[in-house]
């Protein structure tokens, strides 16, 4: 976000500093590094404000965080086949709950009868 116009001036004033900008997210100056995106109008300090904390290194492995391999394809985001399947095994959120659908089910027509033994009932 760009500084008002009496926020840099304070801040060329009393700290010798000149700056224009802050980061969108956390608010912290900006200096001459920023991060930002294509088609989009907000400025960053850092790529975790800008992405989240889900963000990692170009060039690293998102499981394992290794040095990608140098005949990995541009924009790769795991090492080998074995990291990208532990990955998504490793998560939890995705993955469907089976154990509220097993009270779901319906019992047996033969349950209702013959469950007590009684005259005129006969056995399965």
């Amino acid at each position: 976000m760009i500084l008002p116009a009496e926020v840099r001036r304070r801040l060329q004033e009393e700290r010798c500093i000149y700056v224009t900008e802050a980061c969108d997210h956390c608010g912290q100056l900006l200096g001459p590094i920023r991060f930002t995106r294509k088609d989009e109008s907000g400025v960053w300090c850092s790529r975790e404000c800008r992405d989240g904390k889900e963000t990692h290194a170009p060039g690293t492995c998102k499981h394992c965080h290794a040095t990608l391999p140098k005949n990995q394809r541009r924009g790769a985001s795991y090492c080998d086949h074995a990291c990208k399947q532990a990955a998504y095994r490793s998560k939890t959120d995705t993955k469907p709950v089976l154990d509220a659908k097993l009270s779901v089910t319906n019992p047996t027509i033969n349950a209702a009868f013959c469950s007590i033994p009684e005259p005129g009932c006969y056995p399965p």
